[in-house]
């Protein structure tokens, strides 16, 4: 980042499909830290390269200059350390970074065999960049991040770098992704054609928070209702819209909690679980959700609404846009945060600008994102996809016990925040019989409409259980009549015997219905 915006003359490094997915969780790409080769976490929402790989490094310096860095509720200690750093044909000597030596709440990334966070923002948001200035001079550049670094050995290549992330068991695009820096993915150049969305706050000058990859959205749009939100925390943003943080350390976006009932309100059967603080979704139902940047919709894949999981030995979904938690005033440079579940629906080049860290006047950063979402083939997807998911979850559960197939450190309903990701909620066995299935419409119709329901069960059950009584009673003095008729006559009276007296109880069950008021 250390040089001015050039031309846009992409060098072609060919770097595609060198994303690794880790089920939909986690998104990484191999790099060389130290003469060792292992993968690490893209981040855009940090700026710090740190590891913890399970092998010894071989440094070139060392400082006894301790830093922690906090990533929700995840956090990480080390001492910063310079190393030669390469990815693909980029290679850094002496880049510096956190040598970790104890990382918590971060099993999400390391039971994955991912052993550190590859931080893509901004060096002023770089703890490790700041130390290094209070430590050996405010001239000081051996903190800058490892973008920084390449773009200063590569003067004349674009300060980009760009991102596609793609989905598990996906048949109409990658299920892996891409990176690359200073060139685009063969297939997505009219990325560059697309709206520029300018940091918000551009923060150029007298930087009073810490600039992110944040930019203003539009609106948001559930079955082509917008959703109104509420008035933006950022001064700087214009009338009418949001500031969001395009974060891929995030699986799951992160939005207001309005927002999220006005999204899982709108499909059938859904209901909102008080305990886990979670919507459960049948899995084989949704609903279309689009956002709008820059007068551009992004439509959103089925598949990238809820998530397959497990609860016990249940298959659930729960949804994939789940409520931020802030206090007012907690932040004042962005209202809230799209994480992997809206990310994967755009091919986003993230773009520097003129902007360096000595050069804070030039230009404002922006972001420019390709939809990659076809709604008409991705709806038909969705049910298919589905399908595969739920029967592979629903193998993975051993019947008639709790042990599940369920990835490692996620509990019955995940994960509520970054780098410890996950969630869970409602459906039957893969395939259940088609009375089950008869039985899961009717139970999701009674929670959908449960008073109205209850009434007319009760009234018809009722109805049913009074002309049981009169016909029973008509019966019997019927056969009384008869009985005296035949004594009169001088015959025997007829002895009934008990299996003689039909009555096929389960015509006449009663049903119990749970009904949740969400509002």
């Amino acid at each position: 980042m250390m040089k001015g915006k050039q031309p846009v003359q992409m060098m072609q490094m060919h770097l595609t499909e060198n994303v690794e997915n880790a089920h939909d969780v986690v998104y990484a790409t191999n790099i060389t830290l130290g003469g060792k080769e292992f993968p690490i976490q893209l981040d855009t929402g940090s700026s710090d390269v740190w590891a913890q790989p399970p092998f010894p490094l071989d440094l070139t310096n060392t400082t006894d200059i301790q830093a922690n860095l906090t990533f929700g509720i995840g956090e990480v200690t080390g001492n910063i350390a310079f190393a030669n750093m390469t990815f693909g044909p980029y290679e850094v000597p002496n880049q510096a970074f956190l040598n970790v030596t104890q990382a918590t709440d971060f099993d999400a990334i390391s039971s994955n065999g991912i052993f550190g966070i590859l931080g893509l923002s901004f060096d002023i948001g770089s703890t490790v960049f700041i130390e290094t200035l209070l430590n050996f001079g405010v001239n000081d550049t051996q903190g800058l991040t490892f973008l920084s670094n390449i773009f200063l050995q590569n003067q004349s290549a674009p300060n980009l770098f760009t991102v596609l992330l793609g989905r598990a068991y996906d048949q109409d695009g990658p299920e892996e992704g891409a990176f690359t820096i200073s060139e685009y993915v063969d297939g997505f150049e009219a990325v560059a054609n697309e709206p520029k969305l300018f940091r918000t706050p551009a923060q150029t000058v007298n930087i009073t928070d810490t600039p992110r990859w944040s930019v203003q959205m539009d609106s948001m749009t559930v079955n082509g209702k917008q959703f109104q939100f509420n008035k933006t925390v950022v001064a700087e943003a214009d009338p009418g819209k949001q500031v969001v943080v395009l974060d891929t350390g995030f699986t799951f976006s992160q939005i207001p909690p309005a927002a999220v009932d006005f999204i899982y309100s709108s499909i059938d059967g859904a209901m909102f679980n008080q305990t886990s603080g979670l919507w459960q979704v049948p899995c084989e139902c949704t609903t279309n959700l689009s956002f709008e940047f820059g007068n551009m919709s992004i439509p959103i894949h089925p598949l990238d609404i809820t998530t397959v999981a497990s609860n016990g030995n249940e298959t659930i979904c729960n949804n994939a846009y789940r409520a931020i938690d802030l206090p007012p005033g907690a932040v004042t440079g962005f209202d809230f945060i799209m994480g992997d579940s809206f990310l994967k629906n755009v091919y986003a080049s993230f773009d520097y600008g003129d902007f360096t860290p000595d050069n804070r006047t030039a230009g404002v950063p922006f972001v420019q994102m390709l939809p990659t979402t076809n709604l008409t083939l991705a709806q038909q997807e969705f049910k298919t996809v589905r399908e595969s998911q739920v029967m592979k979850n629903q193998n993975s559960l051993t019947v008639g016990s709790l042990s599940v197939g369920v990835p490692p450190n996620e509990g019955p309903f995940g994960i509520l925040n970054k780098h410890s990701k996950r969630s869970r909620v409602v459906i039957y066995n893969t395939m259940p019989p088609m009375h089950h299935r008869v039985a899961a419409c009717m139970h999701r119709l009674t929670q959908a409409h449960g008073p109205v329901v209850v009434a007319l069960l009760a009234g018809t059950i009722g109805l049913l259980a009074v002309m049981c009584i009169v016909g029973v009673v008509l019966a019997t003095q019927t056969l009384v009549r008869r009985r005296r008729g035949s004594h009169a006559e001088g015959y025997e009276p007829v002895q009934l015997k008990e299996e003689d007296i039909i009555f096929d109880e389960s015509h006449y069950t009663t049903a119990t219905v749970a009904y949740h008021d969400s509002s």
